[in-house]
């Protein structure tokens, strides 16, 4: 598919009822290249409930629908922001509602979203979802509020999102591309629901008379920050609930199709960080919207069958590692993975290990795994039918039949870069995605054979996942995002999203049972060992240069060699 300018877009304009009365609701889909067929059902069937359903003749709305193609940065709503009131003016002082869906995101009954809309207030600075919660203060959330994180929500955005517009003009104002940067707390973009919560909650506070402001410009938000600990026990603790927006849980909108126990307390929708103390007789409410679980590139008809065999695992590890990491993959995944190299600073005939010639350094290993891959290349040009390299830690945990299930549904001709997306300064000109190392990073051979003709790294201890995104985005390559790979433990990520979709992979080994992870998470058998007792931890869930073509930029290179701690999560 050729690509078009980086802000293309679909529309289409309907008016609800007799009459427009110039209130407008937004329907924002976050589109990835690859779901291309799954937005345009999704618009399609928007359209279709327009016109079949009967609607209320008291709903005057023009309902906008928006599907965001290879717009840069689609997937974190606050680096889009500024596109959608600049480039294609389509959130404007009109706005009342706008509901953010991804690709995935199914509207089970457009009529019952209107019903809800219409009870609520537009000019509150407010936004409704389905909240989730962390269990423990985990790093992909930047430790925010380490000492109590469970109080804190922030919206699953596959099951859909809505803001009032009062409140996305006020983000708008705070992330314009003129504007001087509000508080974020990392140049990272890891979980773009939980950041755009915390962004949210840090930098926006109600109007300073108790009411909601009507103009859509909340006031700065000078309380305490998210990421500084808060105890629920704390007598503050409701007070500073009042002075901030946080996400409201709405039972309307589900983590997948069923039926949402909704409380009948006069509201359908609670503060999610304070639900009520005591619940009385519950009804049923639909819901309609709900994630579902994602699909791969195409649909079934299109994909092929892909086994292990296919794949070859390139598995990053150093001596002090070579007892105590290595025999945990051997008796959990490796079986299912006959094609996997050891690649080590010192070569062990006795696992065996392959020596990259290079030493070990404590961060970055761009240097390294660029050898990896010359190595790997090299190996594979001998064997037959090696369709995709699979570049993992050796504290990584796979289940190779899902990942051969996935890659199946993808053309292993094309130059395709597949792992769990990050991005680092997206609200920047120079920032770009990247797949981070740990979760495992999938590529086609011929995108391989690219890589190793040109990309280099500007020292051995830059970040190599963070220069090989960036290589490849100069190249034009998309960094396609897999839900299903964790850069973290289960532990790490709200239980919806892990049942949502079937995990493919885990990484690191702190404070789990790895054996236990494997089977419990990844349906997997164990080798030749025995798997230890669970813990309770366990059972909760020079410049880069292409050929003279590019010059990474002095000041982006020094500021990549300084966030090497940030990538071996």
């Amino acid at each position: 598919m050729q690509l078009r300018p980086s802000w293309q877009f679909l529309l289409f304009l309907t008016c609800l009822g007799r009459f427009c009365n110039g209130s407008e609701i937004l329907l924002l889909i976050s589109c990835p290249r690859q779901a291309a067929e799954h937005c345009r059902t999704l618009r399609d069937n928007l359209r279709q409930q327009q016109i079949s359903d009967e609607i209320p003749r008291d709903y005057n709305y023009a309902i906008k629908v928006h599907i965001m193609h290879e717009l840069f940065n689609y997937w974190t709503l606050l680096d889009a922001l500024p596109y959608l009131r600049g480039k294609t003016r389509l959130l404007n002082a009109n706005t009342d509602w706008i509901i953010w869906c991804q690709h995935n995101t199914h509207v089970a009954s457009l009529r019952g979203l209107l019903d809800q809309l219409h009870q609520r207030d537009a000019q509150e600075l407010a936004y409704y979802g389905h909240a989730l919660y962390d269990t423990e203060a985990t790093i992909v959330h930047h430790f925010a509020n380490y000492k109590d994180p469970t109080w804190f929500p922030y919206p699953m955005l596959s099951a859909g999102v809505v803001f009032t517009g009062a409140l996305l003009r006020s983000l708008v104002e705070l992330v314009a591309l003129n504007a001087p940067n509000a508080t974020r707390h990392s140049e990272f973009a890891i979980d773009a629901a939980h950041e755009l919560a915390r962004f949210i909650f840090d930098n926006i506070a109600p109007a300073d008379d108790g009411s909601s402001s009507s103009s859509g410009s909340g006031s700065r938000s000078n309380n305490v920050d998210s990421n500084i600990s808060i105890s629920r026990d704390d007598n503050d603790f409701v007070d500073m609930l009042q002075r901030k927006i946080i996400l409201k849980s709405a039972d309307y909108i589900c983590p997948w199709a069923r039926v949402s126990p909704a409380w009948s307390l006069g509201s359908l929708e609670t503060t999610a960080a304070a639900p009520a103390a005591a619940a009385k007789e519950s009804k049923p409410v639909s819901c309609v919207l709900h994630a579902k679980p994602e699909m791969a590139a195409g649909s079934a008809v299109h994909c092929v069958h892909t086994t292990g065999a296919h794949i070859y695992f390139a598995i990053k590890t150093c001596a002090k590692f070579h007892k105590e990491r290595i025999p945990i993959i051997e008796r959990t995944w490796a079986p299912d993975a006959i094609r996997r190299k050891y690649y080590s600073d010192v070569a062990d005939d006795g696992i065996p290990t392959t020596g990259t010639g290079l030493p070990n350094v404590p961060t970055g290993h761009c240097a390294k795994t660029l050898a990896i891959l010359q190595l790997s290349l090299k190996d594979i040009n001998e064997l037959t039918d090696i369709r995709w390299l699979m570049l993992v830690d050796d504290d990584t945990l796979l289940s190779v039949p899902r990942l051969s299930k996935l890659l199946g549904c993808y053309n292993h001709t094309n130059h395709i870069y597949l792992g769990e997306r990050y991005g680092y300064r997206l609200y920047a000109p120079d920032g770009f995605n990247y797949h981070t190392g740990g979760a495992g990073i999938v590529l086609s051979v011929p995108l391989l054979r690219l890589v190793v003709q040109r990309c280099s790294c500007p020292t051995a201890s830059a970040p190599d996942d963070m220069i090989l995104g960036y290589c490849l985005q100069a190249m034009g390559v998309t960094a396609t995002h897999v839900p299903a790979l964790h850069q973290a433990r289960p532990q790490d990520y709200a239980p919806e999203l892990l049942q949502l979709n079937a995990p493919i992979s885990f990484h690191k080994y702190w404070h789990t049972t790895p054996e236990h992870t494997y089977k419990r998470w990844l349906g997997g058998a164990l080798g030749n060992a025995s798997s230890a007792h669970a813990t309770a931890k366990d059972r909760r869930a020079a410049p880069l240069a292409l050929n003279g073509l590019l010059q990474l930029p002095n000041q982006l290179a020094a500021g990549l060699e300084g966030s090497a701690k940030h990538l071996d999560l």
